[in-house]
């Protein structure tokens, strides 16, 4: 065994909705996670690092001995990406570690932190971006620990709270954002760009409240050709989406293109060409923006993003106050369980060690003194093998709740003390981290 013990921290770096806008978060995104993912395990004492990336948040996990030095050079990390706006990027970054961490981690699984309260995306999203750490081999027992626990208490507190029940997501809220512009979308022409999750969503939420059949571009035709047929709508070829354009009422882009689709030439040239006397509102949530922004420069287009969504996301909340309530509670009283969880963990490998030595040494006298009892049936073997067995067990059960309750009540020295206490028992040389 290693003759001390050291401190594990989880960190949380993140810029969000909250404290920045469009341009600044579309500035920090990264467009290649496995690399991004590479870049932070490459940082030193990081052991374990997950990104979550969404069209209004970018958060980063990470494990390591050295919380505040770590979390400093993360923090600088993330702001760098912003270039020019390092400054107006660092200022807008926020920081947790470990308790605060973890609250903020099951709010987020809970809907509470979402700019629509309650919307179900971000459940997906996490554990997308847990697959995703997961695969490139990026995380260990304590992020695995955390995220698994913090998505089944994430939907069961959904469940007793009922908080994402008949919840807006962020695609409903562009639909309700349009009709709120134009007072109703019964007899409104629409075009949704973008047949993917959050496409899905928009053009289900407009099927629900427009009479004429809604229009949906797709890069890939036979996904919009297929969305459009369940909900009995048209399919546009992408390339020919300007032809629906020159008269439609509201367009909403919902893509993941990681380019412009909707640039400044094309939709003025759709306008010269408009029969529509209405005013084209276009409403971009992308991630990232698939609307240039001069486009807002054209007239008669009015061009919305996510930024603009904050009224619907206030009157989201407004409703759903007591299940926020509610919700807060039950998270508190899940943090003292998984906090504690957590700490315990820290020194499954002191009992890993202690327990998988002590095996071998019962196993090689065992076999020794079944050696030199002569014939023995495997009746009285398995006797002899119970006993030795319970006895194990029953000398090392009280020191092995002894150590978690040290790591639980953060009693570094007792743990230090059993370390070099079983020194001699531990031969694999492991470096034992205490959270």
């Amino acid at each position: 065994m290693h003759s001390s013990s050291k401190s594990e921290h989880v960190i949380n770096v993140r810029i969000t909705h909250k404290t920045a806008r469009v341009p600044l978060m579309e500035a920090v995104a990264f467009k290649d996670k496995t690399q991004a993912l590479a870049e932070l395990r490459a940082i030193e004492n990081v052991t374990e690092c997950l990104i979550i990336q969404t069209c209004n948040r970018i958060e980063l996990y990470l494990v390591s001995e050295e919380g505040e030095k770590t979390l400093k050079t993360v923090k600088q990390y993330l702001a760098s990406r912003a270039s020019l706006n390092y400054e107006e990027a660092f200022e807008a970054i926020e920081t947790s570690i470990d308790y605060d961490a973890y609250k903020h981690l099951l709010k987020i699984t809970t809907g509470l932190e979402s700019m629509i309260i309650g919307e179900e995306q971000i459940l997906n999203q996490v554990w997308d971006a847990y697959l995703e750490a997961e695969k490139t081999k990026c995380i260990d027992s304590i992020l695995k620990h955390l995220f698994n626990r913090v998505m089944t208490v994430g939907r069961r507190i959904r469940d007793v709270t009922g908080i994402s029940k008949g919840a807006v997501s962020v695609g409903s809220a562009a639909v309700e954002l349009a009709a709120t512009l134009l007072n109703n979308l019964e007899d409104k022409k629409i075009l949704v760009m973008g047949a993917g999750e959050i496409g899905t969503l928009v053009a289900k939420a407009l099927a629900r409240r427009c009479l004429s059949p809604i229009f949906i571009a797709n890069r890939t035709y036979s996904r919009a050709v297929t969305l459009a047929e369940n909900l009995s709508g048209k399919a546009v070829k992408f390339d020919m989406f300007q032809e629906v354009l020159v008269d439609a009422d509201v367009v909403i882009c919902a893509t993941a293109a990681p380019h412009i689709l909707l640039p400044k030439d094309v939709v003025s040239c759709s306008m010269q060409q408009r029969t529509n006397p209405n005013n084209l509102i276009i409403i971009d949530i992308s991630n990232p923006r698939s609307v240039e922004k001069t486009v807002e420069e054209i007239s008669k287009v009015n061009l919305y993003n996510i930024d603009d969504l904050q009224l619907i996301a206030e009157k989201n909340l407004a409703e759903r106050q007591k299940c926020v309530e509610t919700a807060c509670h039950m998270i508190d009283d899940e943090l003292v369980i998984l906090n504690d969880d957590l700490k315990k963990l820290s020194v499954r490998l002191i009992i890993s060690s202690l327990l998988s030595n002590t095996e071998q040494i019962r196993q090689a006298e065992l076999a020794k003194a079944i050696n030199m009892l002569g014939n023995v049936d495997d009746k009285k073997r398995k006797i002899i093998d119970d006993l030795t067995n319970i006895l194990l067990k029953q000398t090392f059960l009280p020191i092995i709740e002894n150590l978690r309750m040290a790591a639980s009540g953060d009693d570094k020295e007792l743990i230090d003390i059993a370390i070099k206490l079983f020194d001699n028992v531990g031969k694999n040389g492991v470096d034992f981290k205490i959270v």
